[in-house]
């Protein structure tokens, strides 16, 4: 058993600014809903973003022990433009007929970073 991955009190620290930032921000979004013309029929899409933020909560932290962009930090964050896009597309009631393109779009950034990130080693 590995204690030093166990007691690092970073690892502890980022994951509780990470989830009081994802809860503030879903505050806010509900607090503008009630006091502003803006409202989302969808708003438990808000809730798809949470994995989101904590896939870009993993990436900076890959970032900060590493010091330069990795391959698996790459991957971590184009991981996460999956979920952000079907969060959209139920927020802002997007026509699914007509943002599937989007999905190739993902892939091919997809594909252009895992080559970037092979290059790069």
């Amino acid at each position: 058993m590995n204690t030093e991955e166990n007691t690092d009190p970073n690892k502890k620290k980022d994951s509780g600014v990470m989830g009081g930032l994802v809860l503030i921000a879903i505050g806010v979004i509900f607090l503008v809903m009630q006091y502003s013309d803006i409202y989302f029929n969808n708003w438990w899409a808000l809730f798809i973003l949470i994995p989101v933020f904590g896939a870009w909560s993993r990436a900076v932290n890959i970032f900060r022990e590493s010091g330069e962009i990795t391959e698996e930090s790459i991957q971590v964050v184009m991981g996460s433009l999956f979920p952000l896009f079907v969060a959209a597309i139920f927020l802002f009631n997007l026509d699914w007929g007509r943002v599937w393109p989007g999905f190739i779009i993902i892939a091919g950034l997809n594909a252009l970073a895992r080559g970037w990130g092979q290059q790069s080693d």
